[in-house]
């Protein structure tokens, strides 16, 4: 697949996200239509109006580039490594609950994007999963996913 073909595809989707997005706030409760409806037409045509300014752009310079090919990364072990970590990660997230995942999940993650020194690596690991509890936890009072395993 060419660099071309790949831009066409993505704003071709953003723009279907766009007008999804816009018509679906027909179906909101009347009393946010003036509010929560208003942002987020907006936001839908926004997505829009600056996804038809790029096609046009695109349709512009085409020709230029055609064979280019789509790369989407110079470390293919790491990307698709990271890639399946992060499904992995969020099926789990429901049978062994935020913090058991998130300890597993961060220090293998940073393995895999080459960290090499455990101290840091471990330190980096608590400090995320401290900030995030007192963040979101504490001072939020967002619940946490829990397990379901234990």
């Amino acid at each position: 697949m060419s660099k071309r073909l790949a831009e066409l595809l993505i704003l071709s989707g953003y723009l279907i996200l766009a007008v999804l997005l816009y018509r679906s706030t027909a179906s909101y409760p009347p009393s946010v239509q003036g509010s929560t409806a208003m942002y987020v037409r907006f936001l839908g045509t926004a997505l829009g109006v600056l996804c038809t300014l790029e096609l046009l752009l695109w349709f512009k310079n085409r020709g230029q580039g055609e064979t280019d090919k789509l790369k989407l990364t110079t470390a293919p072990i790491r990307f698709w490594g990271l890639a399946i970590l992060l499904v992995v990660y969020a099926a789990s997230l429901s049978m062994l609950g935020y913090d058991l995942s998130s300890a597993i999940f961060l220090p293998i993650a940073m393995l895999l994007l080459g960290a090499t020194k455990p101290l840091s690596i471990g330190l980096t690991s608590a400090g995320v999963l401290f900030f995030v509890y007192l963040v979101f936890a504490k001072l939020l009072e967002v619940p946490l996913p829990g397990s379901t395993l234990f």
